[in-house]
C-alpha cells in the first residue's frame, strides 16, 4: 500500500503544482503525459500518433543490459500498434529558447486492467449476489476514503499515523456494516477489529524504535519524501503497515462472530465461556490459514531481493539488517501477530455480548432430541424405536 500512495502522488503532485518562477537554463518548465499508438519503429525512436490526431517521434525505452547481453535491447511490448503513455517534458535551453522532449514511458495498461475489473464485480454479483453488491460498493468507499481523504491529508503535512488510523476505522464501521449489516455480530466484528488494529500498532510503534527505522524503505517512499515537505516516513510506513494487515483480520473478525452465532442459535444454552471455546475450534484453523497467506503475500514482494540474496556474498546475517529488509520482516510478523490476536479477541466479545446481554432470549430453549443428537441435529426421531419417541 505504501507503494500505491506514493504512486499516486507522484503521478498527482505535477497536476496539482502551482506556477512558480519563471525556469532557469537547464530546467523543466513543462511536463505532461500523452496516450498514441505506435506507427512505425526506426532505431531507438518511434512514430507515434497522438489521441488528437497529431504525430510526434519519441525515444524508446531501453531495458537494462544483464548478465551475457551483448547489447541493449528494448522491451517485448514495443511494437507497432501498441497504445503507449508519453511523457513530454520542455526544458528551457542556456539561449533562453525552450525544447521540446518526448519519451515512451510504459505501454497504456487502463483498458485491460479495466476488463479485469469488470471480470471481478461480475464474479462478485453472480456468486455473491446481495452481499456481493455491498461488497463491491464498501471497497469502492474504502478506496475513495483513501484518495480523496487519507493522500490529500498526508500530503496537506497531517501526520500519516493519525490519519490512516481515522481513515480505516471510517472504513472498517462503513464496510461492516454495509455489507453484513447493524447488529451485534457486525459490532463485535467491529470492535474485535479495532482493538486488534490498535495492538498491532503499538506493537510496530515500539520495533520501529527499538530498529531505528528511518522510514526509508523503498524507492517511492523516498520520492515521497522529498516531493512532501515535512513527510514523516517512520508514520507512513506504520500507517501502511495498519493498512496492509486490515484487510485480513475484517474478514477473519466477521466470520469469527458468525461462527459464535450460528453456535449459539444451534444451542441458546450455551454460556460465554462455551462458546468462545466451541468458537475457537473453528478460530485455530482460521489463524493456521490466515498466517501463511500473510506471510506468502509479504514474501511475494521480497522474490527478486530474494534472488539478489542468493547471488551476494554477504552474510544473509548482514543483509537481513537492511532496512529495507527489516522492514518488511516487521511488517510481515505485526500484521500475522495482529491477525492472530484479532482471532480470539473477536471470538470472546462475540460470545459476550451475544450471550451475555440474552440476544436469543426469544429462542426455543430446549435440548436436542434424541433423533437429532444422533444423525446431525436433523428432527429424525421419526425413525427411533417407539419407546424413544415417547421419551420426548
Amino acid at each position: 500500500m505504501i507503494r500505491v500512495l506514493a504512486l499516486l502522488l507522484l503521478f498527482v503532485l505535477p497536476v496539482l503544482a502551482q506556477p512558480g518562477p519563471a525556469p532557469q537554463p537547464g530546467e523543466v518548465s513543462e511536463s505532461s503525459y500523452l496516450e498514441g499508438r505506435i506507427e512505425a519503429l526506426a532505431g531507438g525512436k518511434a512514430v507515434v500518433r497522438l489521441r488528437d490526431g497529431s504525430v510526434v517521434s519519441a525515444d524508446l525505452p531501453i531495458e537494462e543490459i544483464g548478465p551475457g547481453a551483448s547489447a541493449a535491447r528494448f522491451p517485448r511490448w514495443v511494437r507497432v500498434g501498441t497504445d503507449v503513455v508519453l511523457y513530454r517534458t520542455t526544458v528551457t535551453t542556456a539561449g533562453g529558447q525552450p525544447q521540446t522532449y518526448v519519451t515512451v514511458t510504459e505501454p497504456l495498461r487502463i483498458p485491460y486492467l479495466l476488463i479485469l475489473l469488470g471480470v471481478f464485480c461480475a464474479c462478485a454479483l453472480v456468486f455473491g449476489r446481495g452481499r456481493g453488491l455491498r461488497g463491491l460498493l464498501g471497497t469502492a468507499v474504502s478506496l475513495l476514503a483513501l484518495v480523496f481523504y487519507v493522500v490529500p491529508q498526508i500530503n496537506a503535512g497531517v501526520n500519516p499515523l493519525l490519519v490512516t488510523f481515522v481513515g480505516a476505522f471510517g472504513i472498517l464501521v462503513f464496510s461492516i456494516y454495509l455489507v453484513h449489516g447493524v447488529n451485534r455480530k457486525t459490532t463485535a466484528a467491529l470492535i474485535g477489529t479495532s482493538l486488534a488494529t490498535l495492538l498491532a500498532l503499538v506493537l510496530a510503534g515500539v520495533f520501529t524504535r527499538l530498529l531505528g527505522f528511518t522510514g526509508l524503505v523503498s524507492e517511492e517512499a523516498f520520492y515521497a519524501y522529498r516531493s512532501i515537505q515535512g513527510l514523516d516516513l517512520v508514520s507512513l510506513y506504520l500507517a501502511s503497515v495498519v493498512i496492509g494487515a486490515l484487510g485480513a483480520m475484517n474478514d477473519v473478525t466477521v466470520t469469527q462472530a458468525a461462527v459464535v452465532q450460528a453456535l449459539l442459535q444451534a444451542n441458546p444454552r450455551y454460556g460465554v465461556l462455551e462458546l468462545y471455546r466451541r468458537a475457537m475450534t473453528v478460530g485455530f484453523d482460521h489463524i493456521g490459514s490466515l498466517v501463511n497467506t500473510l506471510v506468502l503475500a509479504y514474501s511475494a514482494g521480497l522474490l527478486p531481493a530474494m534472488l539478489l540474496i542468493q547471488q551476494s556474498g554477504t552474510p544473509v546475517r548482514y543483509l537481513l539488517n537492511l532496512e529495507v529488509f527489516a522492514a518488511e520482516i516487521v511488517s510481515m510478523l505485526v500484521g500475522s501477530t495482529g491477525l492472530i490476536l484479532a482471532v480470539p479477541l473477536t471470538t470472546l466479545i462475540a460470545a459476550y455480548l451475544l450471550r451475555g446481554r440474552g440476544a436469543y432470549a426469544h429462542v426455543e430453549r430446549r435440548w436436542p432430541s434424541p433423533g437429532e443428537r444422533r444423525l446431525g441435529g436433523r428432527d429424525t426421531s421419526w425413525a427411533l424405536p417407539k419407546e424413544e419417541r415417547e421419551e420426548e
